[in-house]
């Protein structure tokens, strides 16, 4: 009996552990417009539960390990047990399937570097009221948590904790975004907007504005327009394209994105050239993607790379001018380049036999047109 009666207290003592930590769905008592924001983002979809592409891979590079968990689950308690192959990931705990949670992002006090990657370091102890960070200059008291502002949040170092930099397993750098980072690179301006409106449920009145946590990137138009801007002139049976990178970091900063400029001339609304048939990859130079190699030097995922077998890519805030030889055009000719971009190359989508719809969608960013006078 006395056996029985502690393994309850234990189950009850591990239960209310886990409910002091907030879940992302708690966090919509009160701040409804975040919550919705943020669950439509790529954060609560970092969860392997929630993301075929990244299960692939998981399972691909180690079945057991689960070293990807410090960024895609970094709410987990478990997290060294699930790093070394002793515990594995569990669709039952909501600390695994909120992804990058609500709570987590705003428990992070510091970032520590370390070569293979950055670690975030969570204010987190258990506490019934816990402390939240933010860049707030005055932030207003809760029944839930206390508020205390935190310099990264202000210098966007708090996401660097996830996107500064990753190693392989081998020590090969597979992506850098810190490159184009310093103090002054202002990361949340851009992907979290000011949005009109408020965060509260109730005390409608007190803000006129919010920072957006929809998270804007590569599958987004309005990031997109803030992104990138197209040039188009021509001269001479020449064509000339030209692609301004406007960001604080490489086109190309996720070693699976894929992006290109598609441009065609259209003639009594017939297409009379475009600068590829079917595969972008035919016109290198409007093509951003990267590829690694093997130590065999063959093309491979980038959990073996050693090397890049292709790195077409544009460095922050810079230009990029493309001419084409083109036919003579005549008045009324339009020219129209379309800026289109991919979460997942369709290439590795189609070796990993991913399905989902919003993995694998072509999105279309940008227009620039040019009509022949």
């Amino acid at each position: 009996m006395n056996f029985l009666l502690s393994i309850l207290l234990l189950l009850t003592i591990s239960a209310n552990a886990e409910v002091k930590y907030p879940s992302s769905e708690s966090c919509n008592e009160c701040h409804e417009n975040i919550y919705r924001e943020h669950q439509s983002s790529m954060h609560p979809k970092s969860s392997l539960f929630k993301d075929e592409f990244h299960a692939t891979m998981k399972d691909i590079v180690n079945k057991n390990e689960y070293g990807c968990a410090v960024c895609h689950m970094p709410a987990t308690k478990n997290m060294r047990a699930m790093m070394s192959g002793k515990e594995q990931p569990d669709s039952t705990k909501y600390r695994q399937t909120d992804g990058v949670s609500c709570f987590f992002c705003h428990q992070i006090k510091k970032i520590y570097d370390s070569p293979a990657h950055k670690i975030n370091y969570s204010n987190y102890s258990g506490d019934k009221k816990p402390t939240v960070f933010g860049n707030l200059k005055k932030a207003y008291e809760s029944n839930e948590h206390y508020s205390e502002s935190n310099e990264i949040y202000k210098t966007s170092e708090v996401c660097m904790g996830c996107h500064a930099h990753k190693q392989n397993y081998i020590g090969f750098e597979v992506c850098n975004v810190e490159k184009g980072y310093d103090k002054q690179t202002d990361c949340i301006g851009c992907h979290m907007p000011r949005t009109s409106g408020t965060i509260e449920k109730k005390d409608k009145g007190m803000r006129e504005s919010y920072v957006s946590h929809e998270f804007l990137g590569v599958h987004s138009q309005k990031m997109i327009k803030k992104a990138v801007k197209l040039e188009l002139s021509y001269k001479n049976s020449q064509l000339k394209l030209t692609i301004n990178n406007k960001m604080g970091h490489a086109i190309i900063t996720h070693p699976m994105r894929l992006k290109y400029a598609k441009t065609i001339i259209t003639r009594d609304s017939k297409i009379i050239w475009s600068n590829f048939k079917e595969d972008p990859a035919n016109d290198k130079e409007a093509t951003f993607v990267i590829i690694f190699k093997d130590i065999d030097g063959k093309a491979t995922l980038p959990n073996k790379a050693l090397g890049y077998k292709l790195n077409r890519n544009l460095r922050a805030n810079s230009s990029k001018v493309i001419t084409y030889k083109v036919p003579k055009l005549q008045k009324g000719d339009i020219v129209k380049t379309t800026w289109v971009s991919y979460l997942i190359n369709p290439v590795l989508a189609k070796m990993a036999g991913i399905t989902a719809k919003d993995i694998i969608k072509q999105s279309i960013g940008i227009q620039e047109m040019l009509t022949i006078k």
